[in-house]
């Protein structure tokens, strides 16, 4: 049990840092103002849910609920 739950941290980690590597390069461009700091949030946000999501659908047989988790996400 103790194992899976630092798999799962671990991987919620790598899709945080996945997110904040695409806002790192979305703020590259030197045009850092309030709107582009808030669609690159966006988009951050959204890598890293996917990437998680990603992971989670290859943990379905370990897990009863996995067909409710993340079900909003197309």
């Amino acid at each position: 049990m103790e194992s899976n739950k630092r798999e799962i941290i671990w991987n919620i980690v790598n899709s945080l840092l996945a997110g904040v590597l695409v806002f790192l390069g979305a703020c590259a461009d030197g045009n850092v103002t309030l709107r582009a700091l808030v669609t690159a949030g966006i988009a951050a946000l959204v890598i890293a849910i996917t990437k998680f999501k990603s992971y989670w659908a290859t943990q379905e047989g370990e897990y009863s609920y996995t067909e409710r988790l993340f079900t909003f996400i197309g």
